[in-house]
């Protein structure tokens, strides 16, 4: 469980706020000694690895490569693309695709019944990308710990509600990245979530059990 949880951890680095210029240069150096080396060591994601650093290195120099990404970032994430955006929210590809809707309530649910919540700073709705990918890191490690079957059923559910909307969001970013990166970051992100779950199987309970939202389009 840890280094899977480790790996969701650096992919959920990539998409919560711009990258600075030391991250962006830490990207350029050899993968196995970069910040990308644990994903490195998991075969199926080794050529998207690979590709990504690459991407990094293109830009020519760290400081234009910021500028660009900070760009491709709001471009894709804020909004500022209009139609040619990514939403790293859940309701956007679920549903109505309106924001703010079922899969947020669910999100928030789940947040208080493990008695977590976002980290100062970050105003983001409960269904944003990088909050559902925190949770499935915490409950990994928890459920790595405890192996305990609520914990574990948790994890499962966690996982299954991101293989159902993520791969929406990474052709999204494919479609409309003109850098690359981010497109490359979702590809992977997209490959890891496809790899077994590293824990016992377990037996969704109905109350944790992901259904796709059937979605009530008047504002609530």
């Amino acid at each position: 469980g840890p280094h899977y949880a480790d790996a969701v951890a650096t992919l959920s680095g990539l998409f919560g706020t711009p990258l600075e210029l030391a991250e962006l240069e830490a990207m350029t150096l050899p993968v196995e000694t970069g910040p990308l080396a644990l994903l490195s060591r998991i075969p199926l994601l080794q050529d998207d690895v690979a590709e990504l650093v690459s991407i990094a290195r293109a830009f020519g120099t760290p400081k234009a490569g910021v500028t660009e990404l900070n760009k491709a970032f709001c471009l894709l994430f804020l909004g500022a693309g209009g139609p040619m955006s990514a939403p790293p929210y859940e309701s956007a590809y679920v549903g109505t695709g309106r924001l703010f809707q079922e899969p947020a309530g669910q999100m928030a649910r789940l947040l208080r019944e493990q008695s977590m919540q976002p980290v100062e700073g970050f105003p983001e709705a409960p269904d944003h990308l990088v909050i559902e990918l925190s949770l499935l890191e915490e409950t990994l490690r928890l459920a790595g710990v405890s192996e305990d079957q609520g914990d574990i059923a948790t994890v499962r559910s966690l996982h299954e509600r991101l293989r159902g909307w993520v791969p929406a969001f990474a052709k999204a970013c494919g479609d409309f990245d003109k850098t690359g990166f981010y497109a490359g970051a979702a590809r992977l992100l997209n490959r890891l979530l496809s790899e077994p779950l590293p824990c016992p199987s377990a037996r969704l309970p109905p109350d944790l059990a992901f259904r796709p939202a059937e979605l009530d389009p008047s504002p609530r």
